[in-house]
């Protein structure tokens, strides 16, 4: 960063860029970190700075703040190096498959959000939610439904 730069543009463009490194919306980063999406855009532009506390819950979601604030990425652990290393070496085809393995479960959520099919419990209950075909021993239930039409009846 150069002295002539605007050090809160300066901040905004690297809050940017971490937001998009991890792949999240205005609304989705300002979310997890308790504001808005209009207060998120006003840091990345550098009309506002961010707090201290917000800056907080930003390192939780994984933003280096370090970088954020100065310029310059923090350096890597050496667990997360070796992890780093270890995959840049790897085969393309393994590659792929770590990555595919790190971005399934937010898919697979995603989705699964997307077609309502969270389980809604509510009030003191403790237990398991079940769907689909459940087997106890030698018996076999089906719970919900097969097809959205419901059961078939017979004429």
């Amino acid at each position: 960063m150069s002295l002539t730069e605007d050090p809160k543009l300066g901040v905004g463009a690297r809050l940017r860029a971490e937001r998009e490194r991890l792949d999240l919306s205005q609304e989705e980063m300002g979310s997890r970190a308790g504001k808005n999406k209009n207060t998120q855009m006003r840091y990345e532009t550098g009309v506002n700075s961010p707090t201290a506390a917000y800056l907080h819950e930003l390192a939780a979601l994984g933003v280096d703040i370090g970088y954020v604030l100065t310029g310059f990425p923090t350096e890597l652990d050496d667990e997360d190096g070796e992890m780093l290393a270890r995959f840049r070496s790897a085969s393309p085809e393994m590659r792929f498959a770590v990555r595919l393995m790190l971005t399934a479960p937010k898919e697979a959520a995603a989705k699964h959000a997307e077609a309502g099919a969270a389980p809604m419990v509510g009030g003191n209950n403790s237990g398991q939610v079940n769907a689909g075909t459940v087997t106890q021993g030698d018996v076999s239930f089906q719970i919900g439904s097969r097809n959205k039409g419901g059961r078939k009846r017979s004429s």
